[in-house]
């Protein structure tokens, strides 16, 4: 489809082409109209029809081609070099306040930022996701762009290669192609601005948000296209250019407004007048861009450049001993790349229609969020020092909303982190000021002295185990798997099953796997996405002094997050061992022959939910329901809200020790999606989930209408015996 979209518009253009005559090189009124300032086609000639010469365009070939300077140019010449002041001006206000954050390299892996910026950039990848505001925005940025840089290379060539080198990239004969590309892309911005326009101000979704600057935006787009489209109309209506079939669009234009104004003197005085309107439009366009809503062109292409190519959501250590403040508390302690994505959001409500927190009625918006440091970083120096920026721009109900499960990220087209930068904030409030939630203080505490947030001890940790034919493993023992069974595989009864599902399963196919058994401590998620990252760290240097003294070839997960973190953040401490979760090693048992299964009876619906963790953060949306497609006796139904726009369960960012305060619960709000699809079973592949679900099932006295099941339990029960 992709190949499609980007080959369709050179056909298109070829098409035209062979449809029209070739060019005639005998007139080139139309050609040097386009590039002298201020002049219209009688500039140098008597009959622009015939292109006889006057005295003036007389000597303008004797002087090769050296255009004359009429007052016209000249005040054209002082208007354009205001407006590149202001564009300049613009540019360096703009840069001189992402310069405030503190430095952060993202001149790395080059290759892959180019790649990126031609794919998301040009390619508008990330827009497209939205079907018609994505066309939209796309004709209308392709048209803009080709529109400027074919003015740019006009002015490259005749200020400076000509007169140098004597070359022109354009001549008479490859001009009336231009023309028509030209008209065509006239036409195409104007279409998509008003489509941009219409589902602005018309169809109005709730993602969107209007301020002045959209409105003047929309209208200097309109007018600069539709003024531009009506002055080669009518200069080919006056003068009758065998070049006007080059530009249908334009020549149509031109014949409406040759009928409207009956006589010819009138036309042209019209075509004067409009000449300076277009003039006045196009350069204050071109200086209200770094003060306007279109400045998203510049700074959300070096977004996407210096985009973060870390594993997702994976956040950035901290040196605990050198560093002087933790986390951010000020706008100057975000980096420079966090303060270029404010001025990178366009405010297109993506993150928010997609946000559980906003979606379930809660204080935080993320779009609100960016926005709100936006209008902050702009504050004078002593009115921003005046004001905290936890607590007066962001409050805390805010901040502590987040359930990091990434989908402000994965929909933002121009690669915006506010669950990160909320993240920042919360280390700041724990590390630098020591507050954390009330309901977290015994988890926090309990994973510092027992390695579990419930405080258990670590003797009951593999009680469940006995009788299973569980290797624990010692220091200086091998195993080809070492499973990591994760705080709630091994204390909460709900997914002991499932952890013991797993285990029965590993057994019958022979494999070499064994567990830490009591020696395992908590990987230490909750703490990072709470803020502790010295409790965290404390964590990894425990486990990995651990992982040191047993030699295994992977680490296999139940959870998620785990998963997550012992795949993608341990390897900021060192770690170099490959990570799977259950799903890739399931799928890859049951193609292998080596589970088969069975019919469990009566064919019954069943709806997944994509695990936050698995989903967004590491892509593994199919294993799961591959596996689910082996199991004859279930049929797959999706939520509305699934894969990438999959709804969180509530439950992560440390939210399984936190009350929802405000808004609706978002895993009752989660089940009643599944609800409504008819399943009889919402499966998942998270400890977390299974917890969150099956409570609001209970809640929702759901409990004789749908089941909450880990995959692994669905495959053990039809494993054959």
């Amino acid at each position: 489809m992709e190949r499609i979209k980007i080959l369709l518009f050179p056909a298109i253009l070829l098409f035209s082409f062979l449809h029209f005559p070739t060019p005639s090189t005998v007139q080139a009124t139309e050609y040097y109209a386009l590039r002298v300032a201020g002049s219209d086609c009688i500039l140098c000639h008597t009959d622009p029809g015939t292109g006889t010469l006057n005295q003036v365009g007389v000597l303008f070939q004797e002087q090769s081609y050296r255009y004359p300077l009429t007052w016209k140019g000249i005040f054209f010449y002082f208007l354009g070099g205001c407006a590149f002041f202001l564009v300049l001006l613009g540019l360096y206000l703009r840069y001189r306040l992402w310069r405030r954050g503190k430095g952060e390299g993202k001149w790395t892996r080059l290759r892959e930022r180019w790649k990126g910026l031609f794919i998301y950039v040009f390619g508008q990848r990330g827009v497209l996701r939205s079907l018609f505001p994505g066309i939209s925005h796309l004709l209308l940025f392709w048209s803009f762009l080709f529109l400027s840089f074919s003015i740019f290379i006009v002015l490259v060539q005749e200020y400076l290669f000509f007169p140098l080198l004597r070359v022109r990239f354009f001549g008479p004969e490859s001009y009336p192609y231009y023309r028509l590309i030209l008209d065509l892309l006239g036409i195409i911005g104007l279409i998509g601005t008003i489509f941009l326009a219409c589902r602005r101000y018309v169809v109005g979704p709730k993602g969107l948000d209007n301020q002045r600057t959209d409105a003047i935006s929309i209208l200097f787009l309109s007018f600069v296209f539709l003024t531009g489209l009506s002055l080669t109309g009518i200069r080919n209506q006056l003068y009758q250019s065998s070049w006007s079939q080059w530009a249908p669009v334009a020549s149509f234009t031109g014949w409406i407004l040759k009928n409207i104004f009956e006589e010819e003197s009138s036309l042209k005085a019209f075509f004067s007048a409009l000449w300076w309107v277009h003039i006045f439009l196009s350069l204050t366009l071109l200086s209200y861009i770094p003060f306007s809503r279109i400045f998203h062109l510049f700074s959300s292409s070096l977004s996407i450049f210096f985009r973060n190519l870390e594993a997702k959501g994976v956040l950035t250590s901290i040196d605990l001993e050198t560093s002087e403040t933790y986390g951010v508390g000020t706008m100057e302690e975000f980096s420079w790349r966090n303060l270029l994505e404010l001025d990178a959001c366009m405010r297109c409500g993506r993150c928010q229609e997609a946000c559980p927190a906003h979606l379930t009625q809660k204080h935080l918006n993320p779009k609100k969020v960016i926005q709100d440091l936006k209008r902050h970083m702009e504050r004078p120096r002593k009115e921003r020092e005046r004001l905290h920026l936890i607590g007066d721009v962001l409050t805390e109900e805010v901040i502590w909303e987040c359930t990091t499960c990434r989908n402000c990220l994965e929909h933002c087209p121009v690669f915006i982190e506010p669950m990160v930068k909320l993240i920042d904030l919360r280390r700041n409030l724990v590390l630098q000021h020591g507050k954390i939630p009330k309901e977290t203080h015994f988890a926090f505490r309990n994973i510092e002295r027992k390695g579990n947030p419930w405080g258990f001890d670590s003797e009951k940790r593999m009680w469940w185990t006995k009788g299973l034919g569980v290797k624990e493993v010692t220091p200086g023992e091998k195993v080809d798997i070492l499973f990591w069974v994760g705080c709630y595989g091994s204390y909460d009864d709900r997914n002991i099953k499932a952890a013991t599902s797993l285990i029965r399963i590993l057994n019958r196919a022979g494999l070499d796997f064994g567990v830490l058994g009591n020696s395992e401590w908590c990987c230490g998620i909750d703490l990072r996405r709470m803020g502790s990252e010295y409790l965290f760290q404390v964590n990894v240097e425990k486990n990995m002094n651990r992982f040191q003294q047993i030699k295994f070839r992977r680490i296999l997960t139940t959870c998620p997050h785990c998963f997550n973190t012992l795949k993608n953040e341990y390897r900021q401490f060192g770690a170099d061992f490959e990570v799977i979760h259950y799903t890739g090693l399931l799928e890859e048992l049951i193609r292998s022959g080596k589970i088969p299964m069975t019919s469990g009876g009566r064919t019954r619906k069943i709806t997944y939910h994509d695990s936050c963790y698995l989903g967004r953060y590491n892509d593994g949306y199919e294993p799961p329901r591959r596996i689910l497609g082996t199991i004859a006796d279930v049929t797959l139904i999706e939520m509305e809200r699934s894969r990438t726009k999959s709804f969180c369960c509530g439950g992560g960012g440390c939210h399984m020790w936190m009350e929802e305060k405000a808004g609706k619960r978002i895993n009752e709000t989660r089940v009643k999606q599944a609800e409504k699809t008819g399943a009889e079973i919402l499966a998942t592949v998270c400890p977390l989930c299974m917890i969150s679900l099956d409570s609001a099932v209970k809640v929702l006295n759901l409990d004789e209408r749908i089941q909450v099941m880990d995959i692994l339990e669905l495959v053990e029960e039809r494993m054959k015996p």
